[in-house]
């Protein structure tokens, strides 16, 4: 049933998360020591979780439409290595900040093409990009930096303002824009008809391949904009290790906020709720002072248990349907 354009199962996680989100910032409030501040607490959230709620909106896109992007953390290993390239170059901060968006929208329109080209499932087009595109990253920084020792430093503070200064600022316009485009646009709708079924798309009259396209493109940008602020925030930046295990991150993100991994269902309020909640429960552990690997065995595990149970939900559903 639908509720505007929200599914009931998509308000009902909705509404959990807002809950949950409640629950975890009074806990964190109680856990606090003395001296600590609550307002630092929620500042400080705007600019660590930002690059995991941007990626997951375009990764909210994507899967939309019934495909996954599983290749994301290495195309920002990508973009991280040219932007440390362009910055060993003597490049402004300007144009190094657009190199990094660009090289990260421009992978993720490569992924794209070579789902629609080839016909192969986008799973595994982006899992095989997953070690191709750090490779690539590894011999371009090789290529490019002399004495390339494995990582690139970056230490004039005029290059890292996105992360450090504006994260806020950015991750607040960009998810005003897309809760807008999310409400007013077409081309969402378009996307979730797409993963509903592609058969009736090419029915209405619609190119599934460019809405798919479309997709990838939107994913891009965001993935662009979460690239710039992650790398900005670190002064040397590794090909061979950044943004591992990333990918999770914002898929569980997504998967939490309720959009279907099979496509066709979701919402971009979800996917931000969900990072916010993977969010918040690390910081319970952190201040409950709990061991660093208790911390990811539990966010690991609730990120696997709600895709586990969200695909069983959904296999459920289809069935159910299918002999209706």
């Amino acid at each position: 049933m639908m509720h505007g354009r929200l599914t009931r199962s998509t308000l009902r996680r909705i509404l959990f998360l807002l809950g949950g989100n409640v629950l975890l910032l009074a806990i964190i409030g109680v856990l606090l020591k003395e001296g600590s501040s609550f307002g630092d607490v929620l500042r400080r959230c705007g600019s660590d979780i930002a690059p995991i709620i941007l990626a997951g909106l375009g990764m909210t896109a994507i899967i939309f439409t019934g495909a996954i992007d599983l290749s994301i953390a290495s195309i920002i290993a990508v973009a991280g290595t040219v932007f440390g390239i362009l910055v060993q170059r003597g490049a402004s901060p300007v144009f190094c900040y657009a190199g990094c968006v660009l090289t990260a929208w421009g992978l993720s329109m490569l992924n794209g093409w070579a789902v629609r080209a080839w016909r192969i499932p986008a799973i595994i087009i982006t899992l095989a990009g997953l070690p191709l595109y750090r490779g690539i990253a590894l011999m371009v920084a090789d290529v490019c930096v002399p004495g390339f020792s494995g990582n690139i430093s970056v230490q004039d503070e005029a290059y890292h303002l996105p992360g450090k200064a504006y994260a806020g600022w950015i991750l607040c316009l960009a998810l005003i824009g897309a809760l807008v485009w999310e409400w007013f646009a077409k081309t969402p709708r378009r996307w979730l008809a797409l993963g509903s079924s592609e058969e009736a798309c090419r029915l209405m009259g619609l190119r599934p391949d460019r809405i798919l396209q479309s997709a990838f493109c939107a994913g891009g940008i965001f993935l662009g904009l979460a690239a710039l602020i992650y790398i900005t925030r670190v002064q040397a930046i590794e090909p061979a290790r950044i943004g591992l295990g990333f990918e999770l991150q914002v898929i569980g993100a997504v998967v939490l906020g309720g959009t279907n991994i099979f496509g066709g269902e979701g919402s971009f309020v979800g996917t931000v709720l969900g990072a916010l909640f993977l969010y918040f429960t690390s910081q319970v552990l952190i201040y409950a002072e709990a061991s660093p690997y208790f911390q990811d065995a539990i966010t690991g595990a609730i990120i696997i248990g709600v895709i586990g149970m969200d695909c069983a939900l959904h296999r459920r559903r289809k069935l159910m349907e299918e002999l209706a």
